[in-house]
């Protein structure tokens, strides 16, 4: 007999929070998300319950809906990739980052072009240290040049832009530390 509509979303909600917490806990079986009941979900949730030192009934009482709930809000949090930020300014007027400047922004220059090493030799020494001196400037001249760029040393939104396309195209996917 099939389960009642609510019935079904609250066991596939079950389901979500054991899924989650399965991607990060090897101890617990990720089970389907079907909204049944049967033995996969059955089996995760003692493995969950096991896990919290939680009665093993494999039977979602109060206490373990609200361990589990909790439990997955926490894994949420934890595991969401890293929210955007953006570091170069949005102003109408244009800005440029240059000689003498100093500040995340230029920490940020710096660190990309240092991690552009891996494709431009001579820029893998680059110190991160948020002033933009005479290295700093020499480094930017050289990406520029490279890249068919205007070569003024001073990074505007298309040197900003070209850098942190070919910044992010080299390191897609691979984690931040």
């Amino acid at each position: 007999m099939p389960n009642h509509p609510n019935e079904s979303a609250a066991i596939e909600n079950l389901q979500r929070y054991l899924r989650q917490l399965s991607y990060h806990e090897p101890s617990i079986t990720a089970p389907p998300i079907d909204g049944i009941f049967e033995s996969d979900t059955r089996k995760s949730l003692r493995e969950f319950q096991a896990s919290r030192r939680l009665p093993v009934t494999g039977e979602a009482d109060r206490q373990t809906w609200e361990r589990l709930y909790a439990a997955y809000r926490a894994s949420v949090a934890e595991n969401a990739p890293p929210r955007q930020m953006s570091i170069f300014p949005f102003v109408r007027q244009t800005i440029e980052i240059q000689l003498g400047n100093s500040g995340f922004a230029v920490a940020a220059v710096q660190f990309m072009l240092r991690e552009l090493g891996a494709r431009y030799s001579g820029m893998e020494d680059l110190v991160v240290d948020g002033q933009y001196g005479k290295t700093t400037e020499d480094a930017v001249k050289d990406f520029q040049g490279r890249n068919v760029l205007p070569t003024n040393g001073r990074v505007g939104a298309v040197t900003w832009n070209a850098i942190a396309d070919q910044y992010n195209t080299l390191f897609a996917g691979e984690p931040f530390l």
